[in-house]
């Protein structure tokens, strides 16, 4: 439950279809690299997750499905790729009118591109 004095500061409105299509996008082009310690990846990866902004999601996604796919994640990082996978495909799913499950294909594909 949330008071209705804290709504503003607690709930944002959901994304718009343009800007979760810019979203996806954004995994596809994403490049830039994060530090292979796994304690500082992990810090900045979580300010990213805790924020919410869908952009921010998509970098944490983008980088940890790279990791996942050349197999050399830390258990942190496991914990995070599948917070930002399923934080980021309901944000996608509500904007896009899509499932959850469909949204979340896409992600992969735009990730692995």
């Amino acid at each position: 439950m949330v008071r209705e004095r804290d709504l503003e500061g607690t709930i944002r409105k959901p994304i718009e279809k343009a800007e979760a299509r810019k979203v996806l996008a954004h995994i596809g082009e994403w490049t830039e690299s994060v530090s292979d310690q796994w304690k500082v990846r992990a810090n900045a990866q979580q300010q990213k997750l805790d924020g919410g902004d869908a952009f921010a999601l998509a970098e944490v996604y983008k980088t940890l499905s790279l990791r996942q796919q050349a197999d050399c994640m830390s258990a942190a990082d496991r914990r995070q790729l599948s917070q930002s996978q399923q934080s980021l495909s309901e944000q996608l799913a509500v904007a896009l009118d899509r499932t959850v499950g469909k949204v979340s294909q896409h992600m992969e594909q735009a990730a692995l591109a």
